[in-house]
């Protein structure tokens, strides 16, 4: 009897951790920030501190244990007044799975500041060692801490209507 409730009780314990590899998983994608659905998509907006971006062959040559590894697109040049943030949006399916390859528009509404529309250049990444469970699209861009900001994402005729307040530089935005 005992040698069946041990047997019982390792079983658990694997399922339990394989659901908990599971979480970890789906938290890069479309489970994590503020999230929309729309249509066949769901996205997944995250504002937070400037992320360094590299190369694939940067990440090969150098190692760097964080960060972004670009697989499209360039760096946006950042700001040197300290008001870059890494806007990063996940795109899945309706089913949960991760949109790679496609082309959304982003664009940053901010009331406040001088232009008040921005094209956020799209480039394509995952953070590093994490895999394609984190593709996202976006960029580094220039945002003011406290504004308050409208970003759409626009795929394939689809749009995420995303209004939040940009965080302070340590902080990451997820709620709206």
């Amino acid at each position: 009897m005992l040698k069946h409730v041990g047997l019982a009780i390792i079983a658990v314990s694997v399922v339990a951790a394989a659901s908990v590899g599971g979480a970890v998983a789906m938290a890069g994608s479309c489970s994590s920030g503020q999230i929309m659905k729309t249509g066949p998509y769901t996205f997944a907006l995250t504002i937070g501190p400037a992320e360094q971006m590299y190369s694939a062959a940067q990440v090969k040559a150098k190692h760097p244990k964080s960060g972004e590894v670009m697989l499209s697109g360039t760096m946006a040049a950042m700001s040197m007044g300290g008001s870059t943030r890494h806007l990063e949006v996940h795109v899945c399916t309706s089913s949960g799975a991760v949109v790679m390859g496609a082309h959304p528009t982003i664009m940053v509404d901010d009331p406040m500041a001088k232009t008040m529309m921005m094209s956020v250049p799209i480039a394509t990444m995952e953070g590093i060692g994490m895999g394609s469970s984190d593709y996202h699209y976006g960029n580094n861009v220039d945002l003011t801490a406290g504004h308050h900001v409208t970003v759409t994402v626009t795929l394939n005729g689809h749009h995420a209507v995303f209004h939040t307040t940009v965080p302070k530089a340590g902080a990451m935005s997820m709620s709206g």
